[in-house]
């Protein structure tokens, strides 16, 4: 399934926009400088192909031919394909240090690489002996003197300090490369789709055609440190009937080729469709071409991805968009049927290992995605905003640190999320432990964690009911209509803790959050006993007409309390966080109110007493 919607995204992309992923037998590379040849393979001169980017200059990308393995003692035997470092093109001594002679080693080791390109060289012209391009560089390689002469350019010192730098060749009053000529696109297309003939015929897994089965499958970049293989079996247990490698699960040379290619240009560097979550690298895709394939990095990635760099509220314009694309109805069209899908790779020793995988149609995966967003909204926001992934979750561990996040907590949390499930207990049971173990903290995280759980509480509500709606479900703002034990302990915990505030004029270190939150919020019977005889001495110190607010609002919390539980288990526990936040914002929001009123009042009646005067 995985492998035959990559091939379909690389079809799909070069039907769309032809050429936008490499050919058959092709691959994008950076290549930082070009050797410009006239067609009489004379040196035209050295191009440098890099641009500024922040600090940094980057090497032009172009699809040059795919570039075969080598490591081992014997890897200066093989050559890439009219492009490679300038040992072999040029028998340049690799260099310590640019103002340094090279090693004897070093010598004789670019005589071997260069020896590898010359006899690659004419061999490929006795295959292609009419193309123009390759007698150009056959000219130019044959003359020693014209090989010189790129070394004593301006520009030969930037080469020197690039370590490896890729070199091609390119011909005078040309846009392409010599190795990009539709002949050699032909040739090499060709010899890359040809398995040998010593590779057996089968029914491809992913086309469902009879094909040349390719043994080996290319490596991917930008999971491991290395490219690796997506789908390998090279050890001897993966053998079973006598067939090895490949051949235990048939794919052909073609479907392989296009899958690792489509893979490849998901996982590239400035890929729009990628982000991270932990150590997984998650890249998305449409059967067709939708906005979403954009949007959904922007609402998951953190630090901002690439495509957002520039704009630092692009992530909230984001949300915003899809947000109100949902109730537009935008998302209902019949276009949006069309399937999407999330792939999350982790590295593994010698292969990359598939940690999320999550398919849907386009309509379902907008409204989920815009449900979780719904889940967190809570009283705060406008300040806040819409917190990513990473941030709720290092909210919810020691010293917000992501090295102290659960291993596979971040995959199984987006794996939740994208298929609209309740968000997985253990980070309810972190959230939890992080607000008992540290009750005082910046009111952001606090944000974060009270979001974390009420968006916890309500799909598991949710879910209970059958996935529709539920009464149950928590709202953004206080609920005095709420009548659920936790949520009515966590509102009375907040009321004590402002009458205490109150009563010390704000003077206070610590408050009984600090002292009294973990007892009261898991076992109330043992704190509000105390709590409450404590509270009757700060009302004392309150004027009367605040002390008389305050009864009032006592009495409404305890009219539904029928009595204080002896322990309350984690949902009754989510609920007074949740309760305890909505309280306190409300009062904050009332006091301020009620200054705004009372300044009011106070320019009402000075005006009155200076126009009697």
């Amino acid at each position: 399934m995985i492998l035959h919607s990559l091939c379909d995204y690389y079809q799909r992309k070069n039907k769309q926009q032809p050429g936008s992923l490499a050919p058959p037998g092709f691959e994008p590379k950076g290549i930082p400088f070009l050797i410009l040849l006239t067609p009489d393979g004379k040196f035209a001169g050295l191009e440098d192909t890099r641009i500024p980017q922040g600090k940094k200059q980057v090497a032009r990308v172009f699809t040059v031919p795919k570039a075969p393995p080598r490591s081992g003692a014997k890897a200066y035997t093989v050559v890439n394909p009219l492009w490679d470092h300038s040992g072999y093109l040029l028998a340049q001594p690799k260099l310590d240090k640019p103002d340094l002679p090279p090693s004897e080693k070093a010598v004789t080791l670019a005589q071997n690489q260069h020896q590898t390109f010359s006899d690659y060289l004419d061999d490929l012209q006795q295959q292609l002996p009419d193309e123009p391009g390759l007698k150009a560089i056959a000219r130019f390689n044959a003359d020693a003197s014209q090989r010189q002469a790129v070394m004593e350019h301006a520009s030969w010192p930037d080469v020197l300090k690039i370590n490896g730098c890729n070199l091609s060749f390119r011909l005078t009053g040309e846009t392409d490369l010599i190795c990009q000529s539709k002949p050699l696109q032909t040739f090499f297309g060709q010899q890359a789709l040809n398995a040998g003939d010593n590779s057996p015929e089968g029914v491809c897994l992913v086309s469902g055609e009879t094909a040349a089965i390719a043994r080996l499958h290319s490596g991917v970049s930008g999971v491991n440190a290395k490219p690796a293989p997506f789908a390998a079996s090279n050890l001897a247990a993966f053998e079973s009937y006598g067939k090895s490698q490949g051949f235990n699960f048939p794919v052909s040379t073609s479907a392989v080729f296009e899958y690792t290619t489509a893979l490849n240009h998901l996982l590239r560097m400035d890929s729009p469709n990628k982000f991270r979550l932990g150590e997984t690298v998650t890249v998305c895709w449409a059967e067709q071409s939708d906005p979403l394939e954009a949007t959904l990095p922007l609402l998951f990635s953190d630090p901002p991805s690439a495509a957002s760099a520039d704009n630092p509220d692009a992530r909230v314009e984001a949300i915003t968009s899809l947000l109100n694309s949902i109730d537009n109805g935008a998302y209902h069209a019949s276009q949006r049927s069309d399937r999407f899908y999330v792939l999350g790779l982790a590295p593994n020793s010698a292969r990359i290992m598939v940690r999320l995988w999550q398919v849907c149609t386009v309509a379902e995966l907008a409204e989920r995605i815009g449900q979780y967003f719904t889940d967190l909204n809570l009283t705060g926001r406008e300040r806040f905003g819409y917190p990513s992934l990473f941030h709720l979750l290092t909210a919810c561990v020691l010293k917000e640190k992501a090295d102290n996040i659960p291993p596979n907590l971040i995959a199984d949390t987006a794996r939740q999320i994208l298929a609209g499930l309740p968000l997985p207990a253990t980070l309810l049971q972190l959230a939890l432990r992080r607000i008992r173990a540290e009750p005082k903290c910046l009111p952001s995280i606090e944000y974060r964690r009270i979001a974390l759980l009420k968006a916890c509480f309500n799909r598991t509500a949710r879910a209970r009911n059958g996935g529709a709606a539920s009464n149950e479900e928590l709202p953004m703002s206080l609920n005095p209509e709420d009548t659920r034990p936790g949520y009515r302990l966590g509102r009375l915990f907040a009321v004590l803790e402002k009458v205490q505030q109150e009563a010390s004029g704000g003077q206070l270190n610590s408050t009984i959050k600090d002292r009294y939150y973990g007892a009261a919020s898991s076992t109330p019977i043992t704190a509000f006993t105390s709590l409450i005889k404590l509270s009757h001495a700060h009302q004392a110190k309150l004027t009367p007409g605040r002390r008389v607010n305050i009864e009032k609002l006592l009495m409404e919390i305890f009219s539904a309390l029928d009595g204080f539980p002896a322990q309350l288990n984690l949902e009754q526990q989510s609920l007074f966080a949740v309760g305890y936040y909505h309280q306190r914002q409300a009062l904050f929001t009332r006091q301020e109110d009620t200054t705004e009123q009372d300044d009011t009042q106070t320019e009402i009646n000075t005006a009155i007493a200076e126009e009697a005067h």
